[in-house]
């Protein structure tokens, strides 16, 4: 039956029916209409992948949805929001089309921290522009990544404490919220930095929010996920980050993932792309190392968001120049890895 979900106080005055399980008792858990995924493709109607999942957790390294049933999301990732002068991310009738017509299931608000104008400097505008994505993902129905786009974050602690404090305060009652803590560290220890970060901020948001799921970074912008299998953080519904570029990135990296999986530590693709590390300064996109890599990750129901949902000219950007930041893309509005990504999404 459905319940009704009150929204924390920075969402007050709106509610969301939120439907758990199965919508009618008597029957099974409807799955999301899948339409035409066609650049232009007509209007459907969907149940939201909040409705339909209900609340994740972690069971065994895999997630899962509110029924137990195993669950894998796909989505875009924002790009650094604080640079992102479009407002792709922050429009909600384009986070509905990517929901209607790509099957966009999550979002992921890469909020910067140590760059220029972000969270350190203006911690007003990047937690505004945090909320307005938040808000969006509640109104559409999809998850939300709220990530701390930093690569120095264990030296930035007590500032993470006290925004994920905040943030779980706000939205910890939700079931779309999902967080990431510590998108890329460089090279740097996961024993001797990385992990008691973790330590740090897992205990934060548990004090607050005992359940949403929590993405962990790895070493080596968050490429050595064999590192931290072998001393996992503690506790309950944590996943680990896996970042991946296909024409950077090949067989040695899945072969590290690969010793991951087998520890029986779970992973979640919060930042891929189908270019170089670099985001795709060249314009090269390396497909068939892309297919691989989406291969591999389909067959380990892996969840991702692609990096990244904006206009800019790097080949991991999915949009040309002047593409409209509300939806209705056609196929020459793609550029770069766009197509694929929509590809991918849409299956």
């Amino acid at each position: 039956m459905n319940r009704v979900v009150r929204l924390p106080r920075v969402l007050e005055g709106s509610l969301v029916i939120v439907c758990l399980g199965a919508c009618d008792p008597g029957t099974s858990r409807p799955s999301p209409v899948r339409p035409d995924p066609g650049a232009a493709g007509a209007a459907a109607v969907t149940i939201p992948p909040v409705e339909a999942h209900g609340q994740l957790r972690v069971e065994a390294g895999a997630l899962v949805d509110a029924a137990g049933d195993p669950v894998q999301l796909k989505g875009a990732s924002s790009m650094w929001l604080n640079w992102e002068t479009t407002g792709y991310a922050e429009n909600l009738d384009a986070l509905l089309w990517l929901r209607d017509r790509w099957h966009l299931q999550v979002i992921r608000a890469a909020m910067g921290v140590d760059t220029g104008g972000a969270y350190l400097a203006n911690p007003g505008k990047a937690r505004l522009q945090v909320d307005n994505v938040v808000k969006n993902a509640v109104s559409a129905g999809v998850y939300v990544i709220v990530d701390w786009h930093d690569h120095t974050a264990h030296e930035h602690r007590a500032d993470a404490e006290q925004f994920f404090a905040d943030i779980a305060e706000d939205y910890g009652d939700l079931p779309n919220l999902i967080y990431e803590p510590y998108n890329e560290p460089e090279k740097v220890g996961w024993t001797s930095e990385v992990k008691p970060y973790h330590e740090a901020i897992v205990g934060t948001i548990r004090d607050r929010d005992p359940d949403n799921v929590i993405i962990l970074g790895t070493p080596n912008w968050s490429q050595y996920v064999d590192e931290a299998a072998l001393s996992p953080v503690a506790g309950d519904n944590l996943l680990y980050t896996l970042h991946f570029y296909a024409c950077s990135h090949d067989q040695w990296l899945r072969d590290r993932a690969d010793a991951a999986l087998a520890s029986g530590i779970g992973l979640f693709v919060t930042e891929w792309g189908a270019t170089a590390a670099d985001g795709g300064l060249d314009g090269v996109v390396c497909l068939d190392q892309a297919r691989a890599w989406l291969d591999w990750i389909d067959r380990h129901g892996l969840s991702w968001t692609a990096w990244k949902l904006d206009n800019c000219s790097d080949a991991s950007c999915y949009f040309t120049s002047g593409a409209p930041v509300n939806g209705g893309w056609t196929a020459d509005q793609l550029q770069g890895h766009g197509p694929f990504v929509r590809e991918r999404m849409s299956e």
